[in-house]
């Protein structure tokens, strides 16, 4: 039972999911670079003229979770090269996605 149970909890370690203290350190202003050592590559990306977004999920803290909710949705849009929004992509999330 215990495999079992380090099994799950690696793979879901290794799915390439942001824990949410990197989301809370993106700032306006950073370079695509900045947020990729952060929060490495984003889960999918939409483009715009002049303006790019990536989208990333990111792990809710242990206490936020429950068993249908483990994770969010976040995206940052840059303009010029430089982070220009960042958020929840929820109800304020650039539409294009």
């Amino acid at each position: 039972m215990k495999r079992a149970v380090l099994g799950l909890l690696s793979a879901l370690l290794a799915t390439g999911c942001v824990h949410g203290s990197s989301v809370d350190q993106v700032q306006a202003g950073m370079t695509r670079e900045q947020v990729s050592t952060l929060m490495g590559p984003p889960d999918g990306t939409a483009n715009e003229p002049g303006r790019e977004c990536a989208y990333y999920t990111v792990l809710k803290d242990f206490m936020s979770r429950t068993p249908w909710s483990m994770s969010d949705r976040y995206y940052v849009c840059y303009a010029g090269g430089k982070v220009d929004t960042f958020g929840k992509a929820d109800g304020d999330a650039p539409k294009h996605i």
